[in-house]
């Protein structure tokens, strides 16, 4: 029985809408929860770590980067585990992107309006090789919840999650319902 008739492209439409906003919620969360635990590793970079160890800024940056790193990873497993997401390549890479981008606002921001001196001395006061690293490490931000495809594969192997959308793309991942569908699935076909 069909409640309301209606093309494809309207179900398509709001499928699609509803995934953004599965993608943006995803990777807002990502970024937020990265954010806000960077916030805490930098406060105890400035606070405890570089007064008590008499370091420089370059030195005790490059002493949290790892911690940073692992932080990420963390959450980005957080994430795909706690939310159950596909393994999709190009739904991770869309979160991961996403989150990426809200990231680098966060960070354009704090530099250009937060920092005392103006943009131009933000940019030439940083260390060239503590900024290389940290644009790897954001570029490993991005791309952590599709690198941990590679971990959840050996997983795989190992007899734990499976969930069999690995080798799909992602129309073929979430599935679609239309009237012409259920028509044909009924044996009835119109036309």
């Amino acid at each position: 029985m069909i409640l309301f008739e209606t093309s494809t492209s309207v179900f398509e439409l709001l499928w699609d809408i509803a995934l953004a906003l599965f993608i943006i919620r995803l990777s807002f969360f990502y970024f937020a929860l990265s954010f806000s635990s960077g916030l805490l590793i930098t406060y105890f970079r400035l606070a405890r770590l570089q007064p008590i160890n008499h370091l420089t800024q370059p030195q005790s940056e490059l002493i949290t980067l790892p911690l940073f790193l692992l932080v990420n990873t963390l959450w980005a497993r957080f994430i795909v585990v706690n939310y159950e997401v596909p393994r999709v390549g190009g739904f991770r890479l869309a979160i991961g992107i996403l989150a990426l981008g809200f990231m680098l606002v966060a960070e354009l921001a704090g530099g250009i309006f937060m920092y005392e001196k103006g943009w131009s001395e933000w940019i030439w006061e940083t260390d060239y090789v503590v900024g290389g690293l940290g644009a790897g490490v954001l570029l490993m931000f991005g791309l952590m919840p599709f690198l941990l495809m590679g971990v959840e594969e050996m997983t795989d192997e190992m007899g734990e999650t499976y969930h069999g959308h690995e080798n799909k793309p992602i129309v073929a991942a979430v599935p679609t319902v239309a009237v012409s569908e259920k028509e044909f699935a009924n044996g009835k076909k119109t036309q």
